[in-house]
């Protein structure tokens, strides 16, 4: 149990996201409450012509794919942040990528396996696919920014003085 709250740091970030995702596949979160919530922006900014917008299928559509795309990336991005924090295992680029696409990949299959269950929600493999692409663009975000070189900071002790007048 002494362990317990590197655990907790570590992968509560990853299982909280995952369940917001599962969460978000149910009725929660179907089509038409997204279009709904974008005819209330459409008119609170007055975008348009009125409440029904001609574009508003466009822009759900959109939104929503975008939004498939977002969550995996965050969610691969956790994934990746829980694997870097173990002091004692050392995992490998390839063993990342291969956990955070895999868990990925499964958690995409399970969320739209539970819309099976919610008429307002339509299963598509289509939204697999794209959740599985945002998981790996998150994974190679994250992997370039971690092999990135690091800024070249200038410390005090770096920088001479100069006595005023000697210029």
């Amino acid at each position: 149990m002494k362990n317990l709250p590197l655990l907790l740091k570590r992968w509560l970030p990853v299982a909280a996201w995952g369940a917001l995702i599962l969460f978000a596949s149910t009725g929660v979160a179907s089509g038409q409450r997204t279009a709904d919530f974008l005819q209330f922006i459409f008119a609170l900014f007055h975008f348009g012509s009125g409440p029904h917008h001609e574009h508003l299928g466009e822009v759900n559509f959109f939104v929503r794919k975008t939004a498939h795309v977002l969550q995996f990336v965050i969610y691969a991005l956790l994934v990746w942040r829980g694997l870097r924090l173990a002091p004692a295992v050392e995992t490998r680029p390839h063993q990342i990528i291969f956990w955070a696409v895999g868990s990925a990949a499964v958690l995409a299959f399970a969320s739209e396996g539970i819309q099976i269950f919610f008429p307002a929600r339509s299963p598509l493999f289509s939204d697999v696919v794209l959740d599985v692409c945002g998981a790996g663009a998150g994974i190679l975000c994250a992997l370039a920014l971690h092999a990135a070189p690091k800024p070249i900071r200038a410390t005090a002790a770096m920088v001479p003085e100069t006595e005023p007048g000697t210029e």
